[in-house]
């Protein structure tokens, strides 16, 4: 009998008797057939497959940190304000608010730059770096900046310019003299130094120069802002060292005024009189009682057949 074994790559033909499958013997062509096979199967090359297992550390593997997205920083812009810039990092709700504090800020140094050109929307924005702002934004700023009073709105052209708190008139120390010599005069008083910066050009310099030739007095306080009034020289009038003297001599510390109006009249001298207003006596707010008013009552709604007179018949 002749069999025949397929195993893909290998083909192996046997023959064998029917005695040898049934208990008989085997056939030796067949036993010789088989000892090839084994040494041909012995001689192929096997590769192992690692396991997996193997591979991998036992320790477990570190988790990477998500990297936290961070905003990139504005860069820097030739002819582009460096504040103006700032605004676009922060949260997105006040935006428009800082965008606001930006343009008059940007405006007030321009102006105390002695640069008076007003700007459009669009300049002011393009200075700034902020072209490209929502148009939500945009929308809003442009109703804000015509309320604001720090800026001054010419519709004709739709441009802003900076307005300063003593107006276009004080840029210079000529125009800030003139000025505190009008408030002098009308009572006014003198004007803070935060309002000369944001005015004049080099104010410090104009300040310090005034000051040095005796035309103002800066006042400062440790609890009020400095303020610079005018120094009138009509009022300087020369008096005599003498009398200074006799001034500085004099000391009334510890006296009250009436024993210094005393003291006067008994060198022969009197204080100045002073007519006394005269003060009215506190009055006690008594609340009087107002007396019950007694009213006759007349029925006079009802009528006279339904009214009976009974004087008769009681007397």
């Amino acid at each position: 009998m002749r069999f025949i074994w397929n195993c893909g790559w290998l083909q192996l033909e046997t023959r064998c008797s029917l005695p040898s499958i049934f208990g008989g013997t085997m056939d030796p062509e067949l036993l010789h057939q088989k000892a090839a096979f084994k040494k041909r199967a012995m001689a192929v090359p096997v590769v192992e497959r690692k396991k997996e297992s193997a591979r991998r550390p036992t320790s477990a593997p570190k988790k990477k940190k998500k990297s936290k997205l961070k905003r990139p920083k504005p860069q820097a812009v030739e002819g582009v304000d460096k504040i103006g810039q700032s605004v676009l990092v922060g949260p997105r709700s006040n935006m428009p608010y800082r965008v606001l504090k930006a343009v008059v800020d940007m405006m007030g140094r321009r102006y105390a730059g002695k640069v008076y050109e007003p700007l459009t929307l669009e300049g002011i924005l393009e200075q700034l770096g902020l072209s490209d702002l929502r148009m939500d934004t945009r929308d809003w700023l442009s109703l804000a900046l015509k309320d604001n009073p720090k800026l001054l709105y010419n519709p004709a052209g739709e441009k802003y310019l900076f307005k300063p708190m003593l107006g276009l008139g004080v840029r210079n120390r000529r125009q800030l003299l003139e000025r505190l010599r009008d408030n002098d005069r009308q009572g006014l008083g003198g004007i803070p130094v935060s309002e000369i910066r944001e005015a004049v050009h080099n104010p410090d310099k104009a300040m310090t120069k005034l000051v040095e030739e005796g035309l103002v007095m800066k006042i400062s306080r440790p609890d009020k802002e400095e303020v610079v009034f005018y120094n009138d020289q009509s009022l300087q009038l020369p008096m005599a060292e003498e009398f200074r003297g006799l001034w500085h001599r004099v000391s009334v510390d510890g006296l009250t005024e009436a024993d210094i109006d005393k003291h006067l009249q008994s060198i022969g001298l009197g204080s100045m009189q002073g007519e006394a207003r005269k003060r009215r006596a506190p009055t006690t707010n008594q609340k009087t009682r107002k007396k019950a008013r007694v009213t006759k009552v007349l029925n006079t709604h009802l009528d006279s057949s339904l009214l009976k007179d009974y004087s008769e018949k009681t007397s």
